[in-house]
């Protein structure tokens, strides 16, 4: 399996692959304990994560009204 970048982490700011990334997540010792099921898994649960951080953003993103155009004053 190819070694994908993850997210930054640590103080150090190392480069963890996505294969780490899914055995951390559910106690997996190495690579070779991983199924297919954990990587579907694993990316169905990122991609929950990505939904509900976008609705979180849209919803405290300040709302800037725009600006009137000479049409709508005569509507």
């Amino acid at each position: 399996m190819e070694s994908n970048n993850g997210p930054e982490t640590g103080p150090d700011h190392r480069r963890v692959s996505v294969v780490q990334l899914i055995c951390r997540a559910y106690g997996l010792s190495d690579a070779s304990e991983i199924t297919v099921e954990h990587i579907y898994r694993y990316v169905n649960e990122r991609r929950r994560e990505e939904e509900k951080a976008h609705h979180v953003r849209e919803r405290l993103r300040p709302r800037i009204p725009r600006p009137r155009a000479a049409a709508d004053d005569a509507a």
